[in-house]
């Protein structure tokens, strides 16, 4: 067979890659088709520190074969697009899935529920987002402009950290053997600074960043400058604070973190493998009746818009958190039947390796509050901007974690605090939550607002 390179589109490819695997003995088999090009500059002190591009363009395989003891797979994949080099990766996988261990509760990729013909033209229609908008000479221009306002903003800015822009896009195509193939492109563009304020030994630093699927809706260089430079100067002459228990205010920057907790403890695979703290307890009320979370694969504003996940299952909304109840697991197809319940459409996949579990776009639903309204309301408390470590149990949920930001007297911010610890218990901490704020925050592929949790304890002086 020949070894020329091959110039068939990354959908042939894929289906040409299936039919190699089941020509050389797979039951079962599917491929994934990734190509990421991507530019980013750094700028430092009003000068250019490094450009960097990324072309990368690979496949990967997972076929299954029937064995004595059940369905036994493999994975593997290859840069070589040649016609030789996709046989080569299909008798290479179905060589190592021969002597793989059986899972007699494998999950094949077929009968999945596919998004129609009709359902993918659509999307395509809607989210045909494969350019950033950006050339390199513009995003070098505007991390320049980002730098140079972020350290004008005030003489007590003493340097840099550099400016940061950065733009791209990729291709994800699925392809299976029970014939369902599709793709779909995303885009992105991002601009962020870092500076430093104070000297000696009482320098602060902070940043600011955005990202956003084109660069027209990025925030101006001017408002990422102008956080930046604020947030490093707030934080100058830090002192401690007095241990006990207090209301903590996490603004949607670290709030962030609390979602990431909640995904992993509601993922599948945690769940069927007892490592979760919230496995016993789904349709059980376990945050307040006000809160409510969902996964959307389908937000104009976020970056984890997907049609199907990494089975070519349709992705659909879920509303996770409910009233404060938990509705759903987040499953793919193996965790869905293992555990009994609904499959969510949320298989993550890279080109090698099993499938695992991950949300599209989260998104923690606002309130009617702001967050100075909030810090009027609990008076004394701490308002959290940063978080240090990861002393996180996901079995018991028990949470320690370093941080810094502001101490709150009668509802307003006297002074930032460091070299803290805040403690409690997530499940507890959930529970526990007072207030979320009307600032909804968008972090690329998660939204979130302020969040008041009360009865933490906090370890200072």
């Amino acid at each position: 067979m020949s070894n020329q390179v091959n110039t068939l589109p990354d959908r042939q490819f894929a289906e040409q890659l299936v039919e190699a695997a089941i020509k050389a003995g797979a039951a079962h088999a599917d491929a994934l088709s990734v190509a990421d090009t991507g530019d980013s500059i750094s700028v430092r002190n009003g000068a250019v520190e490094s450009v960097e591009r990324e072309d990368a363009r690979g496949m990967g395989l997972r076929a299954f074969v029937e064995t004595p003891g059940g369905m036994a797979f493999a994975t593997a994949s290859t840069s070589d697009l040649s016609s030789e080099g996709l046989r080569k990766l299909a008798d290479q996988v179905i060589a190592m899935a021969r002597i793989s261990e059986p899972d007699p509760d494998a999950v094949p990729p077929t009968g999945a529920t596919h998004p129609t013909r009709e359902q993918l033209d659509a999307w395509q229609q809607h989210h045909n987002h494969d350019d950033p908008g950006w050339s390199l000479e513009e995003a070098k221009a505007a991390a320049l402009t980002c730098e140079e306002i972020a350290l004008a903003y005030s003489d007590k800015i003493s340097n840099s950290e550099g400016a940061n822009a950065s733009f791209g896009s990729s291709r994800v195509l699925y392809a299976s053997s029970d014939g369902f193939s599709a793709a779909y492109n995303r885009s992105s563009a991002s601009l962020s600074a870092s500076v430093i304020a104070g000297t000696g030994d009482g320098m602060q630093r902070d940043y600011a960043w955005h990202r956003a699927l084109h660069a027209s809706e990025l925030r101006s260089p001017e408002a990422i400058a102008t956080e930046a430079a604020q947030r490093a100067v707030a934080r100058l002459n830090p002192g401690s604070m007095e241990s006990g228990e207090t209301t903590v205010i996490f603004e949607p920057r670290t709030a962030t973190s609390l979602l990431g907790h909640l995904v992993s403890a509601i993922n599948g695979r945690a769940i069927l493998q007892q490592r979760s703290f919230l496995t016993d307890c789904l349709n059980q009320s376990i945050f307040p009746d006000s809160v409510c979370i969902d996964d959307n694969p389908d937000h104009p504003q976020g970056l984890g818009n997907r049609l199907f996940d990494g089975e070519g299952t349709r992705c659909s909304r879920h509303r996770l958190i409910e009233g404060g109840m938990l509705k759903h697991f987040l499953t793919d197809r193996y965790t869905a039947r293992r555990l009994g319940q609904p499959e969510t459409g949320s298989a993550s996949r890279g080109l090698t390796g099993d499938i695992g579990i991950g949300s599209s776009n989260l998104i923690w639903h606002a309130g009617s509050l702001s967050q100075a309204e909030i810090l009027q309301q609990i008076g004394n408390g701490l308002l959290v901007t940063e978080l240090i470590g990861f002393g996180v149990n996901g079995v018991t949920g028990d949470y320690s974690r370093g941080a810094g930001g502001f101490l709150i007297e009668n509802g307003e911010i006297v002074r930032p605090v460091q070299g803290i610890t805040i403690a409690g218990n997530l499940k507890q901490m959930f529970s526990q939550i007072s207030y979320v704020g009307s600032d909804l925050t968008w972090f690329g592929s998660t939204a979130v607002p302020s969040i008041a949790i009360e009865g933490l304890t906090v370890a200072g002086q």
